[in-house]
């Protein structure tokens, strides 16, 4: 059994070699990613045990996904081989029209991730782990994706849920506010992980106390609220810490946030405090963003605290 489960889609990234409009892009690197894969092998860099209840095509794409996330360390028993349909893909549009942003281009409507149902949650698997965690990507891409998760959470010790709201997942922003906000509601959240702009969509509010009031009115415990390069604050028992953003070069923010939460989470996990855990998501985003690639560079605990002694002011 394992400490940690996520539920969410892997996908296969291409990710754009040089900068600008895919028209103009002749060359793609490819890398394995997805919100809760980037998250688990966060978890599992920190020194906790991490597996991901998915599904992939039977494809040489779903082929890769599962042996590049057993190579991670990932638990891989429910990850299932759909045979009905495609592993879906996505492209990565760097620099353009926005400098140091990026772009994401989804190839991955009806595909084995959308798939996810209730039925690939195994009872005793998910009654066995620390935590269950997944995200607004997952409750966004099927009905029936939503349904797996709300039940592993039924099931769950103990839930986080990183809200990620991508609005070309969604109908419309009142769907993803309608779909998140009653989860909120009914489960108890032991760390929620979120955002200015996602707040604003749930809460209407963009304030970091002000969502922390919020969000503990709705029964949040810990709140990781993620301020892109300026930072990130974690509050918990009326307590916050704010961590300031580091200057460096910009290659890809693409699953920045994936690795401060996982970080975080983990770390939270094994009794460490909201200042601590902060201090090496933090560490762990930065180093994310120097290159393509989601989760190649997540550092472990020791090598994000060689960041941080370096960086120490």
């Amino acid at each position: 059994m394992v400490d940690v489960i996520a539920l969410g889609e892997p996908l296969v990234q291409f990710n754009s070699f040089t900068s600008g409009p895919l028209r103009f892009v002749n060359y793609f690197e490819k890398h394995i990613a997805g919100s809760e894969l980037n998250f688990c092998i966060a978890v599992i860099r920190n020194h906790l045990s991490c597996g991901l209840i998915a599904r992939v095509g039977n494809d040489e794409f779903g082929r890769n996904i599962i042996e590049y996330s057993r190579a991670q360390g990932i638990d891989t028993t429910y990850i299932k081989v759909d045979k009905e349909t495609f592993t879906g893909i996505y492209f990565i549009q760097r620099g353009y029209p926005i400098p140091m942003k990026s772009e994401l281009i989804y190839y991955r409507k009806g595909s084995a991730g959308s798939r996810l149902s209730p039925e690939d949650v195994d009872e005793t698997y998910i009654r066995s782990a620390r935590l269950v965690h997944s995200t607004g990507i997952t409750l966004a891409i099927s009905d029936s994706a939503k349904e797996a998760v709300i039940k592993a959470f039924e099931l769950a010790k103990s839930r986080s849920l990183d809200t990620n709201i991508r609005p070309k997942l969604w109908s419309s922003l009142e769907k993803a506010r309608e779909t998140i906000l009653p989860i909120l509601k009914k489960y108890d959240i032991e760390v929620l992980v979120t955002d200015p702009d996602d707040t604003k969509i749930l809460l209407d509010v963009t304030d970091p106390d002000d969502a922390y009031r919020k969000y503990k009115e709705l029964g949040v415990k810990v709140l990781l609220y993620k301020l892109g390069a300026k930072g990130a604050m974690a509050y918990k028992d009326n307590v916050k810490a704010f961590k300031e953003g580091y200057k460096v070069q910009v290659e890809d923010p693409t699953g920045a946030g994936d690795a401060m939460a996982g970080t975080f989470i983990s770390l939270y996990l094994q009794g460490k405090g909201i200042e601590y855990s902060l201090a090496h998501g933090i560490a762990a985003s930065t180093i994310v963003i120097t290159v393509r690639g989601d989760n190649e560079l997540t550092p472990t605990t020791e090598d994000a605290e060689r960041f941080l002694n370096e960086f120490k002011t």
